[in-house]
């Protein structure tokens, strides 16, 4: 399995993450597959996350960012400053606006900048709210995600961050089945997963959590679904980080 090859990313990119049920775990993954191709990478985000405990943690104002990733050696994750008394983890940085990101990027301060564009409270799936994903102008690959194990449970809090968005987005209402159709509406929704996407960006939705083959027929009528719904999206990515399974749809 190689997401990095699966997405088409190149030597310099700002990847960009948002939807719910496996953003954090995908980061990961392209920063040791970053490591194997000898590229710099630095985790961040544009919002508030929990540090990876896999890399070490760099705290920089953000007039002082640029001159940390001169000093310190990749891969790095990168906040600006600790959040007090954060709800649901013992820990939660905050990160930078995304004009400070694009800005970084188009430096060429790091070969891959891996962000994490808005937060889903460990749900399974979720539509965007008012003020959200904070995408920089300058990310070159936008990957909206879902977990494949919404589908077939109730539209509820449980399952869904921002359940009132997805109702409107995919027509369902509160308490009905998620099925496959509707959560490839939603990621595939100018108001859902394409929200504030950049123009110029490469747009790949990842279905994760597809763990056996059941999930994985699950998953790949999402992405069916999502594929009729839009032209921007000519392709998307079923996976399972924890059997290591990956399968590219087009």
């Amino acid at each position: 399995m190689n997401l990095a090859d699966a997405l088409g990313l190149g030597d310099e990119e700002l990847v960009s993450f948002v939807g719910a049920g496996g953003k954090k775990t995908a980061m990961e993954r392209l920063v040791t597959e970053a490591d194997d191709r000898e590229l710099a990478a630095a985790y961040t985000t544009s919002t508030h996350m929990p540090p990876p405990a896999a890399l070490p943690l760099v705290l920089a104002d953000p007039d002082r960012v640029r001159a940390v990733l001169d000093e310190e050696t990749a891969p790095i994750a990168l906040a600006s400053d600790r959040i007090a008394d954060p709800d649901r983890v013992d820990e939660k940085v905050r990160g930078y606006d995304p004009a400070v990101l694009s800005s970084l990027f188009r430096e060429g301060a790091v070969d891959w900048l891996l962000l994490k564009a808005d937060g889903a409270r460990m749900r399974e799936f979720k539509a965007p709210g008012p003020d959200e994903p904070p995408i920089p102008e300058s990310s070159t690959f936008v990957v909206p995600v879902t977990s494949v194990r919404a589908v077939g449970r109730p539209l509820t809090a449980d399952v869904v961050h921002r359940v009132d968005r997805v109702e409107r987005l995919s027509g369902l209402t509160e308490g009905d089945p998620l099925t496959p159709d509707a959560v490839g509406r939603v990621l595939a929704h100018p108001r859902g997963g394409l929200k504030r996407v950049p123009d110029d960006a490469t747009v790949v939705p990842l279905v994760n959590k597809a763990d056996d083959e059941r999930l994985e027929r699950r998953a790949k009528a999402v992405l069916s679904a999502a594929l009729e719904h839009t032209s921007r999206f000519d392709r998307g990515l079923v996976c399972s980080f924890e059997s290591n399974r990956l399968t590219i749809v087009s």
